[in-house]
């Protein structure tokens, strides 16, 4: 009886020391930390972050992410340049701006191809269109100033046939009347006041040929020289995020609770299916940039006295990151 114990015990022993020695394999790839700088951070805007972080996109790729919040007191050019982050978040206009002044920035990737921007009146204020808006008065905040002196001009309206004001994104604000067109965010304030019970016309700028992407990721010329397959990674992770919340855009509001528990669900839904079409436009793929755009971009900021150095568009973004999954994802977006 005692062989026998021994012999099991043995036996155990050894089981117990080859089931050690599978444990004891190669250790798991480490995780190498990378931080972004994002606008906000706080709502669906970051949607496809979030997707890409909490699905374990990032980690496939060997990274370990840290979304740094953004905000008005932010500024996401120098939290790059500075080191703070290795890649950020900004609207292309900034980008061209950066560039022009020896500012050694480039976008490797855009999230928002159409740009959130979109002006509003009520529905029964007979305004649905830019040349409606001569004679009025309208709110608009300085980053939406280009857009609409860009979109006025294509329709042959002057500076000096309507006025602009600026007022704070405020319901009795916008019921006052002091302003009957409104320049708002489509994903924004926009939404506030349809939850509201307004019934608003909308009027987009790229409708009329003003085009700005407004989301983009950035990165600084020698992250790319030094490290072009990290950039590669973050880039193929962050779209494939964005992919995830475009095709699952009801799954989002889970993930935006995770970062702030008091997020309005119900919100962040129809924040992300106010952005879909922005995102997934229907054209090229998911974070897609097209040359063309960029030229029409900086001539735009040009003929409009923002962009006054002289510069040179091909030099503030880079496709090389893209053009290896540029067939991904590149489903037909919905209209607007």
């Amino acid at each position: 009886m005692r062989e026998a114990i021994g012999r099991v015990t043995v036996g155990l022993l050894l089981a117990s020391l080859l089931l050690g020695c599978e444990r004891t394999g190669p250790p798991p790839r480490a995780l190498r930390p990378v931080s972004i700088q994002m606008t906000w951070l706080q709502d669906a805007q970051a949607a496809g972050f979030f997707a890409a972080d909490q699905n374990g996109y990032y980690a496939a790729e060997g990274l370990a992410v840290t979304l740094l919040p953004g905000g008005p007191t932010v500024d996401r050019i120098a939290s790059v340049l500075g080191g703070t982050a290795q890649l950020g978040v900004a609207g292309a206009d900034e980008l061209l701006l950066a560039r022009a002044e020896g500012k050694p920035v480039r976008a490797v990737a855009t999230i928002f191809r159409r740009s959130p921007i979109v002006f509003v009146a009520e529905a029964d204020s007979g305004i649905k269109r830019p040349q409606d808006f001569a004679g009025k008065t309208i709110r608009v905040t300085p980053n939406l100033v280009p857009s609409l002196r860009a979109m006025m001009a294509r329709v042959g309206v002057r500076p000096d046939q309507y006025r602009e004001v600026v007022l704070p994104s405020d319901l009795a604000e916008f019921r006052s009347g002091k302003a009957p067109i409104w320049g708002v965010y489509i994903t924004g304030f926009a939404l506030t006041l349809e939850r509201a019970g307004h019934r608003l016309n909308r009027i987009f700028p790229d409708d009329y040929g003003v085009q700005l992407y407004a989301d983009t990721l950035f990165t600084t010329d020698e992250l790319i020289a030094r490290d072009p397959d990290l950039v590669a990674r973050v880039v193929r992770a962050t779209l494939d995020g964005w992919r995830f919340a475009v095709e699952n855009p009801h799954r989002v509001a889970a993930l935006v609770c995770r970062y702030r528990p008091d997020a309005d669900a119900d919100l962040e839904t129809a924040r992300m299916v106010a952005s879909i079409p922005l995102v997934n436009t229907g054209e090229d793929s998911i974070g897609w940039m097209r040359p063309e755009d960029w030229t029409a971009m900086e001539r735009m900021l040009r003929r409009e006295g923002v962009l006054k150095p002289p510069l040179d568009a091909s030099q503030a973004y880079t496709l090389q990151f893209l053009d290896g999954i540029s067939g991904r994802g590149g489903a037909k977006g919905p209209g607007r």
